[in-house]
């Protein structure tokens, strides 16, 4: 357990962990056998397809996830946007400090990450950025994996409206009909 999250259950602060992820129609299979340009379990054949991109933030300590997805290419400015979502309005300070965890991403040490971090501080929020190629230190990245290797029914691969509508629902009810054990 690190030092935040020790001083997250004092309840001296809290702990986000903020990644992105993308989901197409290219099903995450992680064993398969077929035969090439043949469709198996169900599933349709694509090529490449349009994506949803959804920049999402994690608390832990009880699985509240805040999430926003876009269809464009996921941007600096889009993280920026997300994270000023969750700050209280009128540039007031963050109810308790709050530790956002990130990895080395462009989208995260973009320009326009680095102009805002002096202010996020001073409303209680810091960034800690994770060490280099240490993706199994964000608990984000397990629920990453829980919605695309567990979570998605078959039928969201269906066409790109069913996978967003999908991906969506499941977001939605993250921490209450779907849980992660960090355990």
């Amino acid at each position: 357990m690190s030092r935040f999250e020790r001083l997250e259950q004092a309840g001296r602060c809290q702990v986000l962990f903020g990644d992105e992820s993308g989901f197409c129609l290219a099903p995450c299979l992680p064993y398969l056998w077929q035969r090439k340009g043949q469709a198996s379990g169900g599933l349709p054949v694509q090529g490449h397809s349009r994506r949803l991109s959804v920049f999402g933030l994690l608390r832990k300590s009880d699985g509240r996830l805040w999430h926003f997805p876009t269809t464009e290419r996921l941007t600096a400015r889009h993280v920026v946007d997300s994270i000023e979502s969750l700050l209280p309005e009128g540039g007031a300070p963050m109810e308790r400090p709050t530790v956002l965890v990130l990895d080395n991403a462009g989208v995260h040490r973009a320009k326009a990450v680095r102009e805002k971090r002096k202010e996020w501080r001073r409303r209680g929020l810091r960034l800690l950025f994770l060490p280099p190629y240490s993706p199994h230190l964000n608990a984000i990245e397990v629920l990453w994996r829980s919605v695309k290797y567990r979570w998605l029914p078959t039928d969201a691969y269906r066409d790109f409206p069913a996978l967003c509508h999908s991906v969506l629902r499941v977001l939605d009810q993250v921490g209450s009909q779907y849980r992660i054990n960090f355990a």
